[in-house]
């Protein structure tokens, strides 16, 4: 069963049990939203080493759609990887119109789902082949964080929440898409990626468009944190697999 990881600010962490089988996350907890700090301009540079060649983005740093930032996280102890990251754009979307034929329970139906497109590049020296983004990018509300849950391409084609491809050494380029479940009554604001040491998090919005389709026209767009004028509460609509497909598959 996928747990939909959510942390709450600023009091305890927030875990809601999904009825989404298939791939997800084993580990429920998350990390507290980083509270709001004085970064130093050398802050960036001394958050994590990194190759002398690559310059950190500041923390605190508030990007727009398509634009790039430079981010450092330890993949494991003594494992630093170095990503070029751009979020080239945030899909608001409902469990009816992108899984169609799933089940789920009420706790994850009264959320909204976003799709969010994201382009990365490996600009340090370790291999990050097979990395997934949780803990990377996080979804956030204003008040939670938000990690992407995952399933497979054959479960979930338009937006898989794939891991980086394996290899993916320095110098490599991939585009994936995430996917979060945002809580009742709230928005996405911003994708966030907070800095190894409660640093202030870069943070990425822009405006909102519908799930790109081939052959459809694109929507109106609207701005991120705008409230979802259809109901995020879709009855009978999503479930970790499709109607029909074995739900004990292994991610």
């Amino acid at each position: 069963m996928l747990s939909v990881r959510s942390v709450a600010v600023p009091v305890v962490a927030l875990a809601v049990a999904a009825g989404l089988s298939g791939c997800g996350s084993d580990d429920p907890k998350g990390t507290r939203k980083p509270k709001p700090t004085e970064a130093t301009s050398s802050a960036a540079a001394d958050y994590l080493p990194v190759p002398s060649d690559v310059t950190l983005t500041e923390p605190g740093t508030q990007l727009g759609l398509g634009e790039e930032g430079v981010v450092a996280f330890q993949r494991r102890q003594d494992e630093v990887g170095v990503l070029a990251v751009s979020v080239e754009r945030i899909e608001r979307t409902s469990f009816q119109e992108s899984f169609p034929g799933w089940n789920v329970d009420a706790a994850t139906a009264a959320r909204t789902p976003y799709f969010v497109r994201v382009r990365l590049t490996n600009v340090g020296d370790t291999d990050l082949g097979g990395l997934r983004l949780d803990n990377v990018l996080w979804g956030d509300d204003g008040t939670t964080l938000e990690a992407p849950n995952y399933y497979k391409a054959d479960q979930l084609p338009v937006c898989s929440g794939d891991p980086l491809p394996t290899p993916f050494a320095a110098g490599a380029t991939a585009e994936l898409c995430q996917v979060y479940f945002i809580a009742p009554t709230h928005a996405l604001e911003n994708v966030s990626f907070p800095p190894f040491g409660g640093l202030d998090p870069i943070t990425w919005s822009g405006e909102l468009s519908p799930v790109e389709k081939p052959g459809k026209k694109k929507g109106k767009k609207h701005e991120a944190g705008e409230q979802p004028s259809e109901s995020a509460s879709a009855q009978g609509t999503a479930s970790g697999t499709p109607s029909g497909a074995p739900s004990d598959e292994a991610s």
